[in-house]
């Protein structure tokens, strides 16, 4: 074989590799991202070696998620015109940049590659759900044995690598993912999927996350009318009752899920007298990031900014209360930083047209789920500004929101996978 035609067969099995690349990124979502950079930039090397840069740009320029990612990420540069603290402002950039390489990884994604990448996030998944029963296990029945890989944030965190503000969510999502795909297939992938779920659950209720905690119920619930799409009345219906239920029952029977909602309502209750409580505190927040959203309502104060600006109104507002470098609500942080535009882009960031008619295709129940998902969370945390958050939202968004998630089949007339029953 010359030289040539060897040449011309790797190339040809290029897109192959970086199918499986690309799934492996996933695999990291709820552990260390640093080796999504060095898979990337492999990525990006067998896409140049593999060429066709005419027909990728095409594809890349027809996609309607293209350009609102890189309009999302391009706001917050430009924003820098109007800031003052640019050293600030430059790592903010740095925060939205899986939102800048995200052409790389629509180049790549596709909708064959979905059960791939689903698979390889719930293994990885599934990998930091045992090491955090091991730290569970550890700290409250064998304190006899080594302490096990956990974050060092607080004593009552087990989860391996990150701390429960990002792992919670991570987890809803996977619940989330597991429980879709337990209702398709053999009786023994249903109840593979099942335990799955279960053990993702149990996770979930000793992860002490109550972002996640929340987030999770609520797609309990979008899964009940998705499932039942045929009888919507009746299935939001049971989707209130089976959410209420579970709430319920989870308080009842889960003592650290119990605790913190008592600690919750107890933190409400006295943030005037107590105000440096985890629960006053994002009030406070969340006051003071709406009177400097309306002093700054049209171009916001810049992406290097909002520590100063956030300062100088905590002094005058609430002196006594603990100031901030953001707002823990990405919506609110968006807006104060980037103005109006920004805060539009990012609707249209959570909400891209794929998304504005019914799909009827194999994709359509998670497609929603990511948007439902990424809204719900973002009322409680700057999620995009989080490294694994941020990387979670832009590989399962090229993944399920571009325009080649969508595939020739109509699952409701094919009788495909999502059809209601």
């Amino acid at each position: 074989m010359s030289s040539r035609t060897a040449l011309a067969a790797f190339r040809a099995r290029i897109p192959e590799l970086n199918g499986w690349l690309f799934a492996s990124l996933f695999a990291f979502l709820p552990g260390h991202v640093a080796p999504v950079y060095a898979l990337s930039g492999l990525l990006l090397l067998l896409g140049l070696a593999e060429g066709r840069f005419a027909e990728k740009w095409v594809q890349l320029k027809a996609d309607p998620l293209f350009w609102i990612f890189q309009a999302f990420f391009w706001i917050t540069p430009l924003s820098l015109l109007w800031t003052e603290d640019m050293t600030s402002g430059w790592r903010m950039v740095g925060r939205y940049g899986f939102f800048l390489i995200s052409p790389l990884y629509l180049s790549v994604a596709r909708r064959e590659l979905a059960p791939r990448c689903i698979a390889f996030f719930l293994a990885g998944c599934l990998f930091t759900e045992l090491l955090a029963y091991y730290n569970w296990l550890q700290l409250t029945a064998f304190p006899e044995w080594p302490r096990g890989i956990r974050v060092q944030k607080e004593a009552t965190e087990t989860g391996p690598f990150v701390d429960h503000i990002l792992y919670a969510p991570i987890l809803a999502w996977a619940g989330y993912l597991a429980l879709h795909e337990s209702l398709v297939g053999s009786v023994a992938r249903r109840v593979g999927f099942a335990l799955l779920a279960a053990l993702t659950v149990g996770n979930l209720i000793f992860s002490t996350g109550r972002t996640g905690q929340l987030t999770f119920l609520v797609l309990v619930g979008l899964l009940v009318v998705q499932r039942f799409s045929r009888h919507p009345l009746r299935a939001a219906v049971a989707a209130v009752g089976l959410v209420a239920g579970l709430a319920v029952f989870g308080y009842h029977t889960s003592a650290p899920i119990a605790a913190q909602v008592d600690e919750t309502l107890t933190e409400l209750q006295q943030r005037d007298r107590v105000p440096d409580t985890a629960t006053a505190l994002r009030l406070a927040y969340l006051t003071n990031t709406l009177r400097l959203a309306a002093e700054h309502p049209l171009a916001g104060v810049g992406a290097g900014d909002f520590d100063a600006e956030y300062a100088r109104l905590n002094a005058r507002y609430t002196p006594t209360w603990l100031t901030t470098n953001n707002p823990h609500n990405q919506y609110l942080f968006t807006v104060t930083t980037t103005g109006i535009a920004g805060g539009l882009i990012l609707l249209l960031t959570y909400l891209p047209p794929i998304l504005w008619r019914r799909r009827g295709d194999a994709l359509a129940r998670p497609r929603v789920a990511l948007a439902v998902f990424i809204a719900v969370i973002s009322l409680f945390e700057d999620y995009l500004w989080r490294s694994n958050t941020s990387l979670l939202f832009v590989l399962f968004g090229t993944l399920l929101l571009g325009q080649r998630s969508l595939g020739p089949l109509d699952g409701r007339r094919q009788g495909g996978p999502n059809r209601a029953e």
